[in-house]
């Protein structure tokens, strides 16, 4: 359970690969600014890291933005004054530039600061904030997820910004890292909706964002539109509504075929649910082309196609969980293999105990168990399914009403999920899916483990790396390909120490 015991740094037999480092003088840190540089392959060229250095007088502060190569040598580092009541919600790296998104409340503003690979500073963009905005702000900065930017490779960044309309909306601001042109793209101002959007998928061609639009902020009536925009000109190209009457979906994914198609995959529900309250059916797989015409649609059923593949009796789902994807890889013989975990909406002893009492909690949690691959063909038939054993992760539900698929895609945004990220090798046609699991081992000390699921000439393998402390501040970021690098932030000493390992690729 990586999100409850933590890491220090990593201690193993096989040290003859380790590569370390020590940044000191790191007055405040938060794990989460710091991230990895890759290169037009999507291999890791290097680290970022955002910290706070020193308390100046006035209450100003001195921060530095430091960048390393991918052997942890240091490349550049830059140093700037802001004062006290500036904070960062949010950085992000785009294969160009380095965002970070700064707000102030005292201000009343987000600023956008943006650095390239040698940390040489651009203009800076001020974006004011409303009252309201800056409630909405404060509300999230209380939960930690700020997921306000939103990157897009080698060509720029989407900022996704609270609107205060005649009710609550949203604007998407782009804004180019390649040399196009910035747009913008806001819900109605006259809308009589509370409406929000998500960006789930950005590439060369499309943005992907899931619009949700409801009367009033406590209404179960909720209409989900998947919006399509041109990249480069922020042009809605077109939307899908999914509504209870004809084909109710939840999208979750989103990426382009060999061909430049669209590809939507997400959950399927039979016709008149509700997808904020009841339970998915299946998979559905859409390819649609740059004017939104269907060109083909596949159903994959839990009940049947599922439990066929997986050799389970009944319902797949009530038996493992509903899973969710957190990543699709497309390999070079054009087969998909789909990476996700298992979970669940179980009791939550805690919960209760607190709901007895009179606490406000969740009387119900989400428990994320072991992680799983489906592999497709090129038409998204399901050829195979791969479990891997892994232990139990809880997260008490954001809310006890409402279906498992909705509480799972909200957790999501606040590391729920055991799920770190996946690194795609397209030279020697491998990819890294990679996980943090807590082992409870019988006879012995219970132990964090760093996972990688290792796809290499057709077939899956899994890897493991056991992770030796007891650190509250740790990180686990990609490396340079087939190693892995473990973050710990050393609050007593003022230090990031950086830990650099070599992968076992059998």
């Amino acid at each position: 359970m990586k999100k409850t015991s933590l890491l220090l740094l990593l201690c193993l037999a096989n040290l003859t690969f380790a590569q370390t480092k020590k940044i000191e003088q790191v007055n405040t840190f938060k794990i989460k600014n710091s991230g990895s540089i890759l290169n037009k392959e999507n291999n890791v060229d290097g680290y970022y890291f955002f910290y706070e250095m020193d308390k100046l007088k006035k209450g100003d502060r001195e921060f530095a933005i430091k960048i390393l190569d991918k052997n942890l040598n240091e490349v550049a580092q830059k140093t700037y004054i802001d004062n006290k009541n500036t904070f960062l919600m949010k950085s992000t790296f785009n294969n160009q530039q380095i965002m970070f998104a700064m707000a102030n409340y005292k201000e009343k503003k987000i600023s956008l600061l943006m650095f390239d690979k040698k940390a040489e500073q651009m203009p800076t963009i001020d974006i004011p904030l409303e009252s309201k905005e800056v409630r909405y702000i404060q509300y999230l900065q209380q939960t930690g997820d700020f997921n306000i930017i939103f990157p897009v490779e080698n060509k720029g960044f989407i900022l996704n910004k609270l609107e205060d309309n005649k009710k609550i909306g949203y604007s998407l601001k782009y804004y180019p890292t390649d040399g196009g042109k910035a747009w913008e793209y806001n819900s109605p101002e006259e809308s009589k909706e509370i409406v929000t959007i998500n960006p789930i998928e950005a590439n060369e061609k499309y943005v992907v964002a899931i619009e949700m639009a409801r009367p009033g902020a406590l209404s179960r009536k909720i209409t989900i539109r998947t919006k399509v925009l041109d990249i480069n000109t922020g042009e809605l190209l077109f939307q899908k509504e999914y509504s209870k009457e004809s084909k109710p979906k939840l999208i979750t994914n989103a990426f382009l075929d060999k061909d430049n198609n669209l590809i939507l995959m997400g959950e399927y529900f039979k016709e008149g649910d509700n997808i904020i309250d009841d339970k998915s059916l299946g998979l559905s797989t859409e390819v649609i082309d740059a004017t939104g015409k269907t060109l083909h649609e596949n159903f994959i059923s839990w009940k049947e196609d599922v439990a066929k593949i997986a050799k389970v009796d009944g319902n797949y789902i009530q038996d493992k969980g509903y899973i969710y994807f957190h990543n699709i890889v497309r390999t070079q013989n054009n087969e998909y293999y789909a990476i996700g975990e298992f979970y669940k909406r179980t009791a939550s002893a805690s919960g209760i105990a607190m709901a007895a009492l009179g606490g406000g909690n969740s009387v119900t949690q989400l428990t994320i168990t072991n992680s799983v691959v489906f592999k497709f063909n090129s038409d998204f038939k399901l050829l195979g399914i791969q479990e891997f054993e892994k232990g139990k992760s809880r997260a008490p539900s954001l809310t006890d009403f409402g279906s498992p698929q909705l509480n799972a895609h909200a957790l999501k945004s606040y590391g729920a999920f055991d799920y770190e990220y996946t690194q795609v090798d397209k030279a020697n046609d491998r990819f890294y899916a990679c996980f943090i699991d807590y082992e409870r081992i019988k006879g012995e000390k219970n132990k964090n483990a760093f996972k990688t699921i290792i796809y290499d000439e057709g077939k899956l393998s899994e890897d493991k790396i056991y992770l030796e402390s007891e650190s509250k501040d740790f990180r686990v970021l990609p490396a340079k390909i087939g190693n892995v690098l473990l973050l710990e932030y050393d609050k007593k000493l003022k230090s990031i120490n950086l830990h650099l390992e070599k992968l076992n690729i059998k």
